[in-house]
This record gives structure tokens, sequence and C-alpha cells, in this order.
């Protein structure tokens, strides 16, 4: 929980004999009110990549090419839309031979082939769509799947986010209550109230390694979202008599 920010400003001296108008407005108390919701996350995401190797680069960007169409092709066909299937990285790199020694120090190892990479990343609006995709995408020839990970969607964090902005703000309420019957405090009266900053849920991230290929042939990879927590808080200003 949120630290709690406690602050009672009482103007005027204590000896003095009478407290204006303005002395009595100054008496303030001020509280953070938190609030927590929980939510189960609608949204999932994973990446899924070709890796290839071949003796020229050509080759190898050629070969995972024809791979990587497959993939795409697959993720679609279990039902994922092309606007939720977006190119993540393309990387083409030299494989060196490091059992060789050079001659000397200035002396670069040897190439002995390349290293192509392609991966997407890929929404899954539909949950129970996600194992199906990742089966999809490593029946198809993808031999490198990163993730998984769950986020809420937009009007799902919004709606939640308002609920536990309104628990905040009771929880504001209900401290401010406590301090002034604690205090001997009466006639409460809230003079502001302000959003102590907006919270954005963090997605949850659960790792996955290469499977291979003959896991298609096992049922269906689980996935399970779990639950997100959505935070709020709020400062809250009242006077008092």
């Amino acid at each position: 929980m949120l630290a709690l920010s406690i602050l009672i400003f009482c103007a005027g001296a204590a000896g003095a004999a009478s407290s204006s108008g303005a002395d009595i407005k100054d008496h303030t108390i001020t509280v953070t009110g938190t609030g927590s919701v929980y939510a189960t996350p609608d949204v999932a995401k994973f990446s899924a990549g070709v890796v290839t190797e071949a003796n020229k680069s050509s080759d190898a960007m050629a070969g995972n090419a024809q791979l990587m169409d497959a993939v795409v092709g697959a993720i679609r066909d279990s039902g994922i839309q092309d606007k939720d299937i977006r190119t993540g990285r393309i990387s083409l790199e030299p494989v060196y031979n490091y059992n060789t020694q050079p001659k000397d120090s200035s002396e670069k190892p040897q190439i002995v082939g390349y290293r192509a990479s392609n991966s997407v990343t890929v929404t899954v609006r539909n949950l129970t769509q996600a194992g199906a995709a990742i089966d999809a995408a490593n029946g198809a020839g993808a031999n490198s799947i990163n993730g998984v990970w769950f986020e809420l969607s937009d009007s799902l964090a919004a709606s939640t986010y308002k609920q536990a902005l309104a628990k905040a703000v009771s929880d504001g309420a209900d401290k401010a209550n406590t301090i002034a019957a604690a205090a001997g405090l009466g006639n409460l009266t809230l003079k502001s109230v302000s959003e102590s900053g907006t919270y954005e849920p963090q997605p949850l991230y659960f790792g996955a390694a290469a499977m291979p290929r003959a896991a298609v042939m096992a049922p269906s990879t689980p996935v399970s979202p779990g639950e997100q927590k959505v935070q709020a808080s709020v400062t809250m200003a009242y006077t008092f008599a």
C-alpha cells in the first residue's frame, strides 16, 4: 500500500485570544487516499520468429523469408487479423568460426556463413485463440517463440481505473474522518481533491522457450492470463473549525 500522507495545519498562535475567519479557513487536514481493483487481462501478445543459416547471405535471407511467410500465414489462418500481426525484428549477421585461432590479433575470425532472423509480434484479442495461434506458428516453422505477456484493453483499463479511483476517494474521506474524530475536530468540509498521477497497468510477462516442431502434435498450448492490479490515488484537503 502506498504511504499515507497526513498534514494538519492550524493557523494562529496558541495563545491568541480569538481566530479570524481567514484563520479558520487555514485549518486543514490533507490526506492521500488509495484504491485497488483486480482485473483479468483480455489481451495477450507473443513473439514468433524464424532463424535460418546458410553459406551465402542471400540464401539465408531467401530461406528465412519463405519460412516466415508460412508462419505468418498460419497465424492468420488461426483467426488473427492482419492488423494484429506486426513485424518486430529483421536481422542478418555473419557466423564466425571461433575454433580456428587467427595468426595475429589484428586478424578477424573466419566467416563461415550467415544467420537471418525475422520475428513478428502477435496481438490476440480473444484469449481462447492464444494457444492455437502459438501452435500454428510453431507448426509452420517458427523456431523462436517468446512471451507470452498479458494486457488490459483500453476500454477495460479505463473502466477498472475508474473503479479504483472511486475507492481511492472513499479511502481518503474515511481517513480524514478518522483523523478528525481522533483529534477532536469538527465541521469537516472538503476543500480540494486531486488525482495523484495516472497509473498505467504494466503487462504481465511469462517466458516461453522455443518449441520443437513435434510440439504441435501435443494438446494446444495452455494460456492463463491471471489477474492484474490497477491502482489509483488522490490527494484530498479538508478544512475544519
